[in-house]
């Protein structure tokens, strides 16, 4: 609802005339059916669609990487953090105790965190952040992971020391220790194809570097099936005027890690991201998705 009502905000400065409605709708994902692939994004689609709606407003990583038939992505806003954060009331990975319990839903977190620590404990994490946090307050867990982005729209990090957690860390993970989801930080909207005026509405809000990395991010996502439930992590971002993707796959228990980083053109994302993706796939990555889906089965 605070990214919601701040995008609300930014259409309606865009044009002033136009008045600029929010329309709440449960997904699946709010529900709890979180394994579904669109769990979060799916009912927004079916609005559109219906015409009950001209604008969904969704988190990048939550979208599945093929499109839905007659919308359109108008706009990637401005990437915020992408980091994930490491909150509990002792700072830093090396200093939670032997066996200590670690609240994430993420395999792709866990997995990675497992790489570094194989004695840590997972527990799922589920509920909006004030309950997440709540809970780990009551001792249901020593740490828990979130996107620092969140925490940033919603101004918690403004008045940490002084709120009802400021005993608890707030330790962001750099990239090399904690990899982000395909997509993290980035709020899209998405569109109707054939509604020309929010279309060109929404396009003002296009930012072209959060645009390329995304789609780098997610065509090597793509490589490896395309499922935000799956062990797979990327990040790119413009240096030197080029685009620098970094992936990563592993085995959800982390005993299995391929990495590895390439640079492309910032006007062909899509093929940094599928030439990234062929060259981990062939050091291993794609035995350990093909491992994934025969235990799924």
């Amino acid at each position: 609802m605070a990214q919601a009502r701040a995008m609300q905000a930014r259409l309606q400065a865009l044009d002033p005339s136009t008045e600029v409605e929010i329309v709440v709708i449960k997904t699946s994902g709010d529900q709890g059916l979180r394994e579904q692939l669109g769990a979060f994004v799916h009912e927004l689609q079916i609005a559109l669609l219906d015409n009950r709606i001209d604008v969904a407003l969704h988190c990048l990583k939550d979208l599945p990487t093929e499109g839905a038939p007659g919308l359109r992505l108008v706009a990637h806003l401005e990437r915020e953090d992408p980091r994930d954060t490491l909150i509990g009331p002792l700072r830093g990975i090396e200093n939670l105790p032997e066996g200590a319990v670690v609240g994430t839903g993420s395999v792709r977190r866990s997995s990675q965190l497992a790489f570094i620590r194989p004695d840590l404990r997972f527990k799922p994490l589920v509920g909006n952040i004030d309950t997440r946090l709540r809970k780990l307050a009551e001792g249901e867990y020593h740490s828990i992971i979130l996107a620092i982005a969140g925490l940033k729209r919603l101004g918690l990090l403004d008045s940490w020391a002084e709120g009802d957690h400021s005993n608890l860390t707030v330790e962001p993970l750099e990239t090399d220790v904690m990899l982000p989801a395909p997509g993290q930080a980035v709020l899209v909207l998405e569109c109707r194809k054939d509604d020309a005026a929010v279309n060109e509405l929404c396009g003002q809000l296009n930012d072209a570097e959060a645009e390329a990395a995304s789609t780098a991010e997610r065509m090597f996502l793509k490589a490896f099936g395309g499922g935000c439930s799956i062990p797979v992590a990327a990040m790119a971002k413009v240096k030197a005027g080029k685009l620098e993707l970094s992936g990563l796959v592993a085995s959800p228990d982390g005993k299995s890690v391929v990495r590895g980083v390439q640079s492309g053109s910032l006007e062909n994302p899509a093929g940094l991201g599928f030439a990234l993706g062929q060259e981990l796939g062939e050091k291993g990555a794609f035995e350990i998705i093909r491992s994934l889906t025969a235990e799924a089965r």
